[in-house]
């Protein structure tokens, strides 16, 4: 076949082995799969994709694996089981406790940085147990 003579950019490599571009990157620069930089772009031998499929698809599965991040989650659900039986303020009123406004009471809320339950009407309702979060104590009046 005529493929070792064809070149791949590291964002047709990695289509072609089902991997990330970024992934790939990482593998050149590691020494796992040799490639050559012409023009500013590195471009890789067709007969890389045959020699490295069954190494290069394997590896992203085995770090997928590993699950750090499920311990840390487990040890957050306790404590926000514990903070939602505490005090709720409104946004108003937790905007006129810290120095955020409204705005960014709801924008918080939005992005996660803050917890809260919205009511039957649609207001929020934030936990007391936010204003000990590291990012929203140094903002307390």
């Amino acid at each position: 076949m005529a493929k070792q003579n064809q070149f791949l950019t590291t964002g047709e490599f990695a289509s072609k082995a089902g991997i990330p571009t970024s992934s790939v990157t990482k593998l050149i620069r590691e020494g796992k799969i040799k490639a050559k930089k012409k023009s500013g772009k590195w471009m890789i031998s067709s007969d890389q994709l045959e020699a490295q499929a069954g190494p290069v698809s394997n590896k992203p599965a085995k770090k997928k694996a590993t699950a750090k991040k499920p311990t840390p989650t487990k040890m957050d659900k306790p404590a926000k089981a514990k903070t939602t039986a505490g005090k709720m303020y409104t946004v108003a009123e937790f905007a006129g406790l810290t120095y955020l406004t409204e705005f960014g009471v709801k924008e918080w809320l939005k992005q996660g940085r803050l917890t809260g339950q919205q009511a039957a009407g649609g207001e929020w309702m934030i936990d007391a147990a936010n204003l000990e979060l590291p990012g929203v104590k140094r903002l307390v009046r």
